[in-house]
């Protein structure tokens, strides 16, 4: 009587590399899926601080109404400012507090936000209120092309 040989128990190696490879793909899609999910979270933190800045400067424009209803604090990109005074320790001019405001503002945004810029600009409006423009740009690396420019823009009345 001729003996048999026993059935095949386990897996083969075959098996086992076939396994391995698509454990790796799914793996690394995992990991590209976390990548995509940390450049969308950093450049929704670039906009909310883009969102604060801009009501930053428009509180700052509302404390100096007149001056600022007069297109005082109209600037455009990459402004340079005037080194100003030190209005938190000095006694400044409403005029002086302009350029302190915008020159602040313009810090605040080149720190907050990669190559961050803005520009404030008066809307023409039909009635009597005054309308505002303020435009603020930055770099957001998540794009392809790294010259590209985000570009938030919010407009209020004074």
């Amino acid at each position: 009587m001729k003996r048999r040989a026993p059935p095949q128990a386990g897996f083969t190696l075959l098996e086992v590399l076939a396994t391995l490879v698509i454990l790796a793909i799914g793996l690394l899609g995992l990991a590209r899926l976390q990548i995509a999910a940390m450049q969308y979270t950093h450049s929704a933190l670039l906009r909310s601080q883009a969102l604060l800045l801009a009501h930053d400067i428009m509180e700052r424009m509302r404390a100096n109404r007149t001056l600022a209803a007069a297109g005082a604090y109209s600037t455009e990109y990459e402004t340079q400012i005037q080194t100003p005074p030190d209005c938190l320790t000095l006694t400044c001019s409403a005029t002086q507090m302009v350029s302190y405001d915008v020159a602040q503002w313009q810090a605040d945004l080149a720190s907050l936000l990669p190559e961050g810029s803005g520009a404030i600009t008066m809307l023409p409006s039909g009635g009597m209120e005054r309308l505002l423009g303020i435009s603020i740009r930055w770099n957001d690396q998540r794009k392809t092309n790294v010259s590209d420019f985000t570009t938030f823009s919010w407009s209020a009345e004074l």
